[in-house]
């Protein structure tokens, strides 16, 4: 299957979850292709992504996708993601009566931007005024003052 139909197939909006198939959200990418996802009873396991949506679709902490988790097992490996769910399949799925209800709970979605209000603009300009709030590089050892000053009085 081309890069064309595949993209094709995960847009579209009339796909069927089969038998032995699966929800659950992603805790994030583990390498390798691998992704670590928590299924509905809570357990988590990794599971691959098929080379087919490699460069295709990227899955991040806290999408949904549909798991089949009677292919590729092996020690390490629990599964191989099937379709990654977009907003609009979720959407889909709710309004249909078919999203499990253990994803429904507003403290397990990803959270999504609030459109900022003119209040929060201007909390936002006052907490710029804060030198603490300066971006820190790690990559960078600190150096302190007090060293610096001891050495010029020796």
């Amino acid at each position: 299957m081309g890069k064309k139909q595949t993209a094709r197939d995960q847009l579209d909006d009339n796909f069927e979850i089969e038998q032995g198939q699966v929800y659950a959200r992603s805790l994030g990418p583990r390498g390798n292709h691998q992704h670590e996802v928590e299924f509905i009873d809570g357990e988590k396991k990794l599971v691959t992504l098929p080379p087919r949506f490699r460069n295709v679709v990227w899955l991040k902490r806290g999408h949904y996708v549909i798991v089949d988790p009677t292919v590729g097992i092996s020690e390490k490996v629990g599964g191989e993601i099937v379709q990654v769910l977009f907003p609009k399949h979720i959407k889909d799925l709710k309004a249909a009566g078919k999203w499990p209800e253990e994803f429904s709970d507003p403290k397990t979605e990803p959270v999504q931007q609030q459109p900022l209000t003119k209040n929060d603009m201007d909390q936002d300009e006052d907490e710029e005024d804060d030198e603490d709030d300066l971006f820190v590089n790690n990559n960078r050892p600190v150096m302190s003052d007090t060293d610096s000053s001891s050495e010029e009085e020796d």
